[in-house]
């Protein structure tokens, strides 16, 4: 249900009218965000699935291939990335975020696209996902390098004090 959510908003974002570019960026990377979350969540229940990035039509034969975990992780990492290129560091920073300062924490920042880049390829890297997708039950230290190099990315924002986000 909220895959085909945010494949229809992402679908029909051309059809918004009145809205800065701005705005349309940021809608876009929050679509895809959360497009990529819950795949990333159905992954780490599941595995390896299909990647449903368009939306659905009632009528349609719902027969994907399965995708294994490194096939899937990488189609979570390009939304991620997108949605990262996409959303502010700090809402507060943004013309759209002045609508409401200070009470923007909750809203998914370039921070959190980062962080779950991150995480997906720490989970795709881990020897329980790479068996899946490889059958070596050990680390991939290629997705490994991947997850650090995200995660660095995300702490370079943080430890320059360009978001509001601190680490404990």
């Amino acid at each position: 249900y909220a895959i085909r959510k945010a494949n229809l908003g992402l679908e029909n974002l051309e059809n918004l009218t009145g809205a800065t570019q701005e705005e349309k960026d940021i809608i876009k990377g929050q679509l895809l965000f959360f497009r990529a979350w819950f795949h990333f969540e159905l992954m780490t229940y599941w595995g390896g699935l299909p990647y449903i990035d368009y939306a659905l039509n009632s009528d349609e034969k719902l027969e994907f291939p399965r995708l294994n975990c490194h096939e899937t992780a990488e189609k979570i990492a390009q939304d991620f990335k997108e949605a990262a290129d996409l959303l502010p560091v700090d809402w507060d920073k943004t013309v759209v975020g002045q609508r409401t300062p200070g009470k923007n924490h909750q809203r998914i920042t370039k921070v959190m696209a980062l962080a779950y880049l991150g995480k997906n390829y720490l989970y795709a890297g881990s020897p329980l996902l790479n068996s899946e997708s490889t059958g070596n039950a050990s680390f991939n230290a290629e997705y490994c390098k991947k997850a650090a190099a995200a995660f660095a990315e995300m702490l370079n924002y943080v430890e320059n004090g360009e978001s509001w986000v601190k680490l404990v």
